[in-house]
């Protein structure tokens, strides 16, 4: 019966060793498995289409494109993803600058600007600023 008894305390244990925390430069970090997006919502209150040509999102410190995953419009074609997971570890904690460059369809360019924080310590980016829609008519 002892053995019984030495072998489970001895499995117990060992179980409890194998659920000890990932301590990293970071600290104890728990993340959850979601892949984190941005969207923007596009409307047009002044028409009755929402229409444009071509967006792109630019960091403003690199003049650089950030590319998107490519789900933007999948499931709602007047969604743009600012950012996302993807771009986590290209932002710092306190934040980037992005600005959205959206041409519609007289050429006309929309600008919004938005600060989007991540970094190595971070589990998901997150948006500091920046509205939840744009309006084309705007």
């Amino acid at each position: 019966m002892k053995p019984i008894a030495l072998l489970l305390i001895v499995l117990a244990l060992a179980g409890c060793k194998s659920q000890k925390e990932n301590r990293t430069k970071c600290g104890s970090v728990i993340c959850t498995n979601e892949f984190v997006m941005i969207p923007v919502n596009v409307i047009a209150t002044k028409s009755s289409q929402i229409e444009f040509k071509t967006y792109k999102v630019i960091d403003v410190a690199t003049g650089k494109e950030v590319k998107n995953n490519g789900f933007a419009g999948k499931n709602s074609p007047n969604t743009i993803i600012v950012a996302d997971d993807g771009h986590r570890k290209n932002f710092p904690e306190k934040g980037e600058d992005l600005q959205l460059l959206i041409t519609r369809k007289d050429d006309r360019v929309v600008k919004v600007d938005y600060k989007i924080s991540g970094g190595p310590c971070a589990c998901h980016v997150s948006k500091l600023s920046g509205p939840d829609e744009v309006d084309l008519d705007q």
